[in-house]
């Protein structure tokens, strides 16, 4: 059985987060669990018998707090009954939690909700960025202003390298959902591209999912990222898949804007990145 993480600091852009990460659950019949990650400082004249009674005393207060917290979206959902593990872990630094607890406890995906953020805090990160930077396991972005719909459209960008390896991974996640799924090349004027049927055929045959192929020219004065939104609007893609280099440096990273990272930002759909091989 499949588990997806969803994390959670009790506030209203974590709802949207939940409320996918329950959907998607329910889909998969998988087991899910709500993840949150806290950390008590401790006064400096306490003795280490007052903190830890303390300790424990939030602990108990805040699984109570997000159990209701989580009850009612569910409740909002209409589905009643609905089971979900909640764990606590302490640590001063959210992405180590997480990325800590999922080392030890093997998990499918991770759903996080982003808001986005300014340029400072978009060049030294936040918990979704460093999640994506860093996580082996798939992590899952979702807008804080998004609202539940079908999963139906996957639009996958690729530079064609190892697409076969990146779509079996894809389509393990697609197939459930029943979803179209379009990947788009974009290409530089100079660059071969491949026929679009004879590829289409090929995926069908080797993967056993139908896959749309569409190629783009890239345009040398835009970011990959640019060309993409302009497929977003013709395609209207219910999410969006990246695989990303997590070995690049950071300058590569912030003068190489194609990748998921940068695109969660200003995205007001989810994302799903993998790691690239």
């Amino acid at each position: 059985m499949e588990t997806i993480i969803v994390t959670t600091d009790q506030s209203v852009n974590s709802k949207s987060a939940i409320r996918f990460a329950i959907n998607m659950a329910r889909t998969r019949k998988a087991e899910l669990v709500i993840l949150h990650v806290y950390h008590v400082l401790r006064p400096f004249i306490w003795s280490e018998n007052a903190y830890q009674v303390y300790k424990q005393s939030f602990v108990n207060q805040t699984r109570k707090e997000i159990t209701v917290f989580v009850n009612k979206i569910i409740k909002s959902m209409n589905l009643l009954g609905l089971s979900f593990e909640l764990i606590m872990i302490d640590d001063d630094d959210v992405t180590e939690g997480v990325l800590r607890f999922t080392a030890q406890h093997p998990c499918d995906y991770i759903c996080i909700a982003s808001r986005g953020a300014g340029t400072i805090k978009k060049i030294f990160g936040t918990h979704t960025s460093k999640l994506i930077a860093q996580s082996k396991v798939p992590v899952i972005c979702i807008p804080s202003t998004y609202r539940n719909r079908l999963c139906k459209r996957v639009l996958y960008p690729t530079d064609m390298r190892d697409y076969e390896l990146e779509l079996s991974k894809l389509i393990t996640f697609v197939k459930p959902f029943h979803a179209e799924l379009r990947m788009i090349h974009m290409a530089a004027n100079n660059e071969l591209v491949a026929d679009k049927a004879s590829v289409e055929l090929s995926i069908e045959k080797k993967l056993n999912y139908k896959v749309e192929v569409i190629n783009r020219e890239w345009n040398i004065l835009h970011t990959i990222l640019q060309d993409v939104s302009t497929e977003v609007k013709r395609y209207k893609p219910s999410l969006i898949a990246f695989f990303t280099h997590q070995k690049r440096s950071f300058i590569e990273k912030l003068v190489l804007p194609s990748n998921a990272e940068e695109f969660f930002f200003y995205s007001k759909i989810p994302i799903i990145s993998f790691k690239k091989k």
